[in-house]
């Protein structure tokens, strides 16, 4: 089994060591709260997937493909989920994503920690 992520068909470049964190964030429905009694009530009304992507360095090319995949306003995403340690395609859209740049000279990788964070829909 690869544990690539995957948007909309796309294999991404590798993201750094320990550059990808997945969270799963539990959705209450509105009557969610606490009662007299301190207990907690309410209904899980779905869980929403959000991964937290940095890239180690990064050539144009890739940086470029990266770009691609995110820019639309909705994307399919592929990845291993930790819980069932199956793979899963998830609907998402992307934060304001980042590019530093390490350098611009010839040959030299020209971008080191991208970042972006996938949230579901």
């Amino acid at each position: 089994m690869t544990d690539d992520i995957i948007i909309d068909g796309v294999t991404m470049p590798t993201p750094a060591l320990s550059g990808l964190t997945i969270k799963k964030e539990k959705i209450w429905s509105n009557n969610t709260g606490r009662v007299a009694n301190g207990d907690m009530v309410g209904d899980l009304i779905a869980i929403k997937y959000t991964l937290e992507i940095t890239w180690p360095m990064l050539s144009r090319a890739d940086t470029a493909k990266i770009d691609a995949a995110i820019s639309p306003a909705f994307f399919n995403v592929t990845f291993t989920d930790p819980g069932s340690n199956s793979r899963i395609t998830k609907r998402c859209y992307s934060n304001t994503p980042s590019y530093p740049v390490y350098s611009y000279v010839d040959g030299v990788k020209t971008y080191k920690g991208v970042g972006a964070t996938l949230i579901g829909k």
